[in-house]
């Protein structure tokens, strides 16, 4: 703490300095960088980081050193964090960061394990299985009724590839992952919070949103009123409970509307993919005898680009609607926000995965009458299932989103 408690000790005085009127509360750095009037401020390290020459024992490194040395480089992967340096150097916030890094890092290890023996399993099942070898086999044994008006008859054989791809996806391995990932999930957090406890207890800052953290310069600036807190006995501005109910509720209606936009947005993909089918069906060749396909894939990048667009928009609407809650601490603050970007975000993002899962095929109705939307005939699940189209969706979905969000952070860091 040799370092942290002169960095602290400044920091409190920036913090309390007014440099304006009080009563605007004109008070403190934090409400400098809020308006940007500097754009940064930080303490500056410590000492250098690179080990001293000629060689001393480590015992006689700096703090930066010794988190260099020991923690910072690729040698070091077998090593646990020196997440107490870690505190000590860069503060509670950012050593929390890293104490879950690290567990969860290690807890993906049995589950990447159990995950590769299933993923084996499938492809050990695909290449033994009796129906797959007796499908592919059947030649022009099989012809089937065409799956739409404009569509011509196809061959059962014709989809040996896909129905073998099914089966690596949609196993009796499989349904064992899905039941050993929930109780990993279930057992993973139980963890985590003891963790989390056990290292906020030791640090001391279990309570700090309670007693320590002082309000949001934003909350200063556009608080009504006063009043005295009773702990510390010092006036601070006050937003009264009642209305920042009456926001946040409003808040929660204005993510209702921007689920039902998601929702929207599933629903055009739908007729999509259905309209794309039906125009590729009616050409010649290649094309038409992998419209479903063409179709499926396609649309699945164009799901990609709208949850790409929707999340920039919603991650800014959600920080707008917080910001207009007027909470108190940055604490409480990042809570309401990351609890409306979460709420958001993964109707944006598992919206087209959750309908093909368990909605797809389930109101096409049957030959003679056959169930419509828009007046166009609702989809069906492939020969081969629905599950293959759901695992190419999510492949789409998450390889495609750390692709381009890698990109992205080339090009601008």
């Amino acid at each position: 703490m040799y370092i942290v408690c002169p960095v602290l000790q400044l920091y409190e005085i920036l913090a309390r300095t007014p440099y304006g009127s009080v009563k605007k509360g004109e008070v403190g750095i934090d409400r400098l960088l809020s308006e940007k009037v500097f754009s940064a401020a930080y303490p500056l390290h410590e000492g250098g980081f690179q080990p001293p020459t000629p060689p001393v024992f480590p015992q006689s490194f700096g703090l930066r050193q010794i988190l260099y040395s020991y923690w910072a480089t690729w040698s070091s992967w077998r090593r646990y964090q020196p997440l107490d340096h870690i505190r000590e150097y860069f503060g509670e916030k950012i050593a929390l960061y890293f104490a879950w890094l690290g567990f969860y890092t290690g807890w993906l290890l049995p589950a990447s394990l159990v995950g590769l023996v299933v993923f084996l399993f499938g492809f050990w099942l695909m290449a033994t299985d009796v129906p797959a070898k007796e499908l592919c086999d059947s030649g022009d044994s099989f012809i089937m009724c065409p799956l739409c008006k404009v569509c011509t008859q196809w061959n059962y054989s014709s989809i040996c590839l896909t129905f073998k791809a099914g089966i690596l996806f949609d196993n009796g391995g499989t349904v064992f992952l899905s039941v050993f990932m929930s109780l990993w999930a279930v057992t993973f957090l139980e963890y985590w919070k003891r963790t989390c406890t056990a290292l906020s207890h030791r640090w001391d800052c279990s309570e700090f949103e309670d007693i320590e953290e002082r309000p949001r310069p934003e909350f200063t600036a556009m608080a009504p009123m006063n009043m005295r807190n009773p702990v510390t006995g010092a006036e601070e501005p006050y937003f009264p409970e009642n209305k920042r109910l009456k926001r946040t509720l409003t808040g929660y209606m204005v993510i209702i509307v921007l689920i039902a936009v998601v929702l929207m947005f599933l629903i055009a993909i739908i007729l999509y993919r259905t309209i794309l089918r039906i125009v590729i069906s009616k050409s010649n060749g290649f094309l038409s005898f992998s419209a479903a396909r063409i179709a499926s894939l396609s649309g699945s990048v164009l799901n990609l680009f709208i949850i790409l667009m929707l999340s920039k928009v919603y991650t800014s609407l959600a920080n707008v609607l917080t910001h207009w809650e007027m909470h108190r601490t940055q604490t409480k603050y990042e809570d309401m926000f990351i609890l409306k970007v979460f709420i958001l975000k993964f109707v944006n993002l598992f919206s087209a995965p959750v309908y093909i899962a368990f909605f797809k095929g389930s109101f096409v109705g049957y030959p003679g009458k056959y169930n419509t939307l828009f007046g166009l005939r609702n989809e069906d699940c492939g020969a081969g299932g629905c599950l293959i189209e759901l695992a190419q969706e999510l492949l789409v979905i998450m390889v495609g989103k750390q692709l381009i969000n890698n990109i992205y952070e080339f090009i601008w860091p």
